[in-house]
């Protein structure tokens, strides 16, 4: 009968190295300068929208312009850092050398997916938090709860993309092949939205009346935006800070659509990757 015991020793020292490979490389400093960077300069751009008398936006309206933004630039940023795990590895043959240490392909996937996800929630805390700080010293602490909630949401929206980044890591036997891949998904979640939206016209949806607000979606087009996790970061955003507005377009969410099922789908496209990626490491030829 095979050991099932893992050593959560080995996956913390992959984790470390992880880390410290990534602060050595100066992508945590990089990314934690983009993002208090970006964050300022969002609310800077809010607050010339709203007329503010300071210059930044409020905490409600930074998250609001800053809600596109991050959607763009934290999934790519995740790609990036998961799509050469365990293909580029193999390549290289580091991978190799890593396994002929008494350590398991569990422990060094599990240890990988904790180390990059650390760099992930380090830069996104301090960055977001630091330029948070910052602006509620200008404009005040309103609505700072749904800003903490808006930093969990898109910690959380790094870890979907990661965990089906390494995914197709250890699926493509070429870094170049699990990028591509990592990419399609990308471009899947930002154009399924508009898919959606196309069927739903085709079959008979009123656009001028939904620019109007006097027209709603059917459930199923709500369904479908579970599709894409980008949409399912934007519309849990939306509902922390309890957004009914997008660029002046009414935006009503149905009932069952709530911030709990939201997060719950997320967290089962961060585990069910997570899943199918140990399998398939450990049946991979390496």
């Amino acid at each position: 009968m095979p050991n099932l015991r893992i050593s959560l020793r080995s996956i913390y020292s992959v984790a470390k190295k992880e880390f410290a490979d990534n602060l050595r490389n100066r992508w945590i400093v990089a990314l934690t300068i983009i993002f208090v960077v970006l964050t300022i300069a969002t609310s800077y751009l809010a607050g010339g929208k709203v007329g503010s008398s300071s210059g930044f936006g409020g905490m409600e309206n930074t998250v609001v312009v800053l809600l596109s933004i991050s959607s763009l630039l934290i999934p790519l940023i995740s790609i990036m850092l998961g799509y050469a795990t365990i293909s580029g590895e193999c390549e290289s043959g580091s991978l190799g050398v890593l396994l002929a240490y008494p350590i398991k392909r569990i422990e060094i996937f599990l240890g990988k997916f904790l180390g990059l996800g650390s760099v992930l929630i380090v830069s996104i805390v301090i960055g977001f938090g630091a330029g948070g700080i910052i602006i509620a010293g200008v404009v005040g602490t309103a609505s700072w709860t749904g800003y903490l909630v808006f930093i969990a949401l898109t910690i959380l929206l790094g870890l979907l993309y990661l965990s089906v980044s390494m995914f197709f890591s250890t699926l493509c036997k070429k870094r170049v092949t699990s990028l591509g891949a990592g990419v399609i998904l990308f471009f899947w979640s930002m154009i399924i939205g508009m898919i959606v939206f196309g069927i739903y016209l085709g079959s008979g949806g009123s656009f001028e009346e939904w620019m109007a607000g006097g027209a709603s979606f059917p459930d199923w087009v709500w369904w479908c935006m579970l599709l894409s996790p980008t949409d399912m970061s934007q519309m849990a955003i939306m509902q922390a800070f309890s957004v009914k507005q997008v660029f002046g377009i009414p935006v009503e969410m149905p009932s069952f659509m709530n911030l709990t099922l939201l997060i719950l789908v997320q967290l089962i496209w961060i585990i069910e990757p997570l899943m199918l990626a140990i399998y398939f490491f450990g049946k991979r030829d390496i």
